[in-house]
């Protein structure tokens, strides 16, 4: 049977989700929607088919499966809106995990999840729904990733590290084992955490 994706958002995340999608060959057909976007516009081979209007003409086109790139460096707001407008339309929503990347069948993943090129989750980690583990990011052994949570390029959790909901971990960033991050927090590129962070928080350097 004929496997087809619907991408929703254009932008630069969108072109590493179709990256690792044409590398894995795991669908048939990808097209992608975005608001902003022209119709017809072709994105690394994938065209841009409408707005989000389209949505349900798709699904009904055979488009069951959906994923999110729409990128989250800024905030999770709009990653929100658009899960649930997908998940009320009945579309499943998949995981894209890149033929590189090192994913222990003893982790435990949610939905809509993106794992990079280079990355691991290793044994007894746990990853939260809508989530990105970017290229080279660490995510150790029994960590926990919250929903909507980007773990940025290169960035390490060390082992037995929680990370809560809506957090940015910055690009080259390190979090030493055991520590505990709140929800809705940034913390900037090449960081080192050694101490828990509550929650709402922006924090940067060595954060001890």
């Amino acid at each position: 049977m004929e496997r087809k994706i619907v991408l929703i958002g254009g932008g630069g995340h969108c072109k590493s989700v179709l990256d690792t999608l044409f590398r894995n060959k795991s669908y048939d057909q990808v097209v992608i929607t975005d608001n902003n976007i022209p119709a017809g516009t072709m994105i690394m081979g994938a065209e841009v088919v409408g707005d989000d209007a389209v949505l349900p003409e798709l699904l009904q086109n055979g488009f069951k499966n959906a994923f999110i790139t729409v990128g989250s460096v800024k905030s999770t707001r709009v990653r929100h809106i658009l899960y649930k407008k997908i998940i009320d339309a009945g579309f499943d929503i998949v995981n894209v995990i890149d033929t590189t990347a090192i994913v222990s069948e003893h982790s435990i993943l949610g939905k809509g999840i993106f794992v990079g090129k280079n990355a691991v989750v290793n044994a007894g980690a746990t990853i939260g729904d809508c989530s990105i583990i970017n290229t080279g990011a660490i995510i150790e052994h029994e960590c926990f990733v919250g929903e909507f949570t980007h773990i940025s390029v290169n960035a390490t959790l060390c082992g037995d590290v929680r990370v809560g909901a809506d957090t940015l971990v910055g690009a080259g960033s390190t979090v030493i084992q055991g520590i505990e991050i709140g929800n809705n927090v940034i913390i900037g590129a090449g960081s080192t955490v050694i101490r828990n962070v509550e929650d709402n928080s922006i924090k940067y350097g060595i954060v001890k």
